[in-house]
């Protein structure tokens, strides 16, 4: 038994089984609920109205969900985040790892790092992994001199992967964990080529491996990330630290990264790449 009442600013008292539900023209799934309404379909809209429930359920009331707005600890979460999330709900899928990304991402000492975050995460809609991490491209050369070490200590040796930039900094073979203090990483986003470590979407990263170069897929933690240079649309961030999980054949198009290091670790990129001359501090 479903009833109902609308004032004129569109909002709603839905009474079912003599409990009343209360929604308005901010939900979500407004439009979805009203459908339901019309066609007295009680549990679809109860189902709709859940949304919020399901988060904050999940995250044991560090997010908090109402009125269309999500806040992780009383502090609201950007409309582009959140309106991920939404999305996965209402397709169906798991967006614990999006929650997993946020509580991660409110854990980064800048907060200017955190709005930053935003124009390169969702306007490119990289996918993260499973436990919350950023999985981003990074474009990288085969290495060709003698055997020596790299900055961390890593051997370094001929056929290894490594940095483009300087060609013998950073180690970047699948499984390695690559890091700089977060002091030296450049925080000003208006500096284009500037210290750090570069993290980039798959189009960036391909044009600056060139030519003979290789793309290897990294994830980092979004507490890691220090700034968003905006000399090209937001294709890069830096970072002070990723590992590398593999080496990317394609644009992934997962919402949600799987680790499956078996089925990355012995790939070649097959494509090859036109040269670009493209300047950066890149490491």
């Amino acid at each position: 038994m479903l009833s109902s009442i609308k004032t004129n600013s569109n909002h709603w008292v839905v009474v079912i089984d003599g409990k009343p539900y209360n929604f308005d023209a901010t939900h979500p799934e407004y439009e979805g609920l009203v459908e339901c309404v019309k066609v007295g379909d009680a549990e679809g809209f109860v189902s709709l109205l859940e949304i919020g429930t399901v988060i904050e359920n999940w995250s044991e009331g560090k997010f908090d969900f109402h009125d269309g707005v999500l806040y992780y600890e009383g502090e609201q979460v950007a409309s582009q985040p959140t309106e991920r999330i939404i999305s996965m709900i209402k397709n169906g899928w798991d967006h614990k790892p999006m929650l997993s990304y946020l509580d991660l991402l409110y854990q980064n000492v800048s907060n200017r790092a955190v709005q930053e975050s935003y124009n390169w995460c969702s306007h490119k809609g990289l996918p993260i992994t499973e436990d919350g991490y950023l999985v981003g491209y990074k474009g990288v050369v085969v290495y060709t001199g003698s055997d020596t070490k790299d900055k961390m200590g890593k051997d370094l040796k001929t056929d290894d992967l490594v940095d483009k930039y300087t060609g013998n900094s950073y180690r970047n073979n699948v499984g390695d964990e690559v890091s700089m203090n977060r002091r030296q990483v450049s925080d000003n986003c208006n500096e284009g080529c500037a210290a750090g470590l570069h993290v980039g979407t798959y189009d960036y990263a391909n044009n600056w491996a060139g030519y003979g170069g290789k793309v290897v897929l990294v994830k980092f933690s979004p507490a890691d990330i220090v700034s968003v240079p905006t000399d090209c649309e937001f294709q890069k961030m830096r970072v002070s630290k990723y590992t590398v999980i593999g080496v990317a054949r394609e644009i992934l198009e997962e919402d949600v990264y799987v680790e499956d290091e078996e089925d990355y670790l012995d790939d070649q990129l097959e494509d090859d790449w036109e040269d670009d001359d493209w300047e950066d501090e890149d490491q």
